[in-house]
């Protein structure tokens, strides 16, 4: 499925090519990209993932696109729940779990 970048051109998810004229390499690349971002990568899956956005602009765009939203979801989730909310949750599980054990 595509979805439109910033500048409002096309932008595919990861596995299709962002562009016409890419080929399987921007497929496979995209189709790992998620795992490179977040170093799951073996070395040489991270060098193949690596060599390919150098020298292709398409996906090295796509790249950039995945990091800074993985950015924004770390800077967005650093707050902590309120300790009441905290505790009603905690309270909860509990009592699910002795429902369930009974």
């Amino acid at each position: 499925m595509t979805g439109w970048d910033a500048a409002g051109g096309p932008r595919a998810t990861a596995g299709e090519p962002v562009e016409e004229g890419c080929g399987p390499n921007c497929e496979q690349a995209l189709g790992r990209l998620f795992a490179y971002v977040d170093r799951e990568l073996t070395a040489d899956d991270a060098a193949q993932v690596r060599a390919h956005v150098e020298d292709c602009r398409p996906c090295l765009d796509e790249m950039a696109v995945e990091t800074m939203l993985k950015e924004l979801v770390k800077r967005c989730c650093q707050e902590q729940a309120p300790a009441d909310l905290r505790l009603k949750i905690h309270a909860r599980l509990t009592e699910v779990r002795i429902t369930r054990t009974v």
